[in-house]
């Protein structure tokens, strides 16, 4: 079977697609399992379902990154009637306790991008006010190092010698067809 180039970049991509797919795991926390850790440059193979009374709650998720790394977190109350959140923040902090990013969140979601976070200890801290019959969130974080200038040079050549190999076939084939030009056709 013979692919043509856009039927092996296809192939190519449904395959790195369909190979980054993974569950998550969900994990159960309640106010006791507090300061939790996520450990070393956390990746969303796990999801965390947080638990609370009725009343304020403030949770922190430390973590560590070992290489310069984008960072993001998001949580989402799973309320309803009685069960919702309200006042929810999402905010990262670094080591020293300086605020680096925040956002607010409620009933519905909040999400927070922090990009080019050096290598070094953080701390994600979700507050907010369960309702009066206490409820749950579901909290996500995940991180990925920021990618060093060699690796786009690796890229790039990687693409340059596609387009070579595809540019030189292409010439191939046109000088295939040279022999059989006007001159060796009869249209009488």
């Amino acid at each position: 079977m013979k692919l043509t180039m856009k039927q092996a970049v296809l192939a190519i991509a449904c395959a790195g697609a369909f190979t980054s797919v993974q569950a998550a795991t969900l994990v159960s926390l309640t106010s006791a399992d507090f300061p939790y850790s996520l450990g070393s440059d956390p990746t969303n193979a796990f999801e965390y379902v947080v638990n609370h009374a009725a009343g304020a709650f403030s949770d922190i998720f430390n973590f560590s990154l070992t290489t310069a790394s984008n960072t993001v977190s998001s949580a989402v109350g799973l309320g309803g009637s009685g069960f919702d959140i309200t006042n929810g923040t999402l905010t990262l902090y670094n080591a020293a306790d300086v605020q680096l990013a925040t956002t607010t969140w409620g009933t519905s979601s909040g999400s927070v991008t922090f990009n080019d976070a050096a290598a070094g200890s953080y701390y994600w801290k979700v507050t907010g006010t369960e309702g009066e019959l206490g409820g749950a969130y579901l909290y996500a974080a995940n991180t990925a190092p920021v990618p060093e200038p060699e690796t786009y040079v690796m890229l790039l050549a990687g693409l340059g010698m596609i387009g070579f190999i595809g540019r030189r076939r292409l010439t191939k084939s046109a000088s295939d067809y040279h022999g059989y030009g006007a001159s060796g056709l009869n249209f009488a």
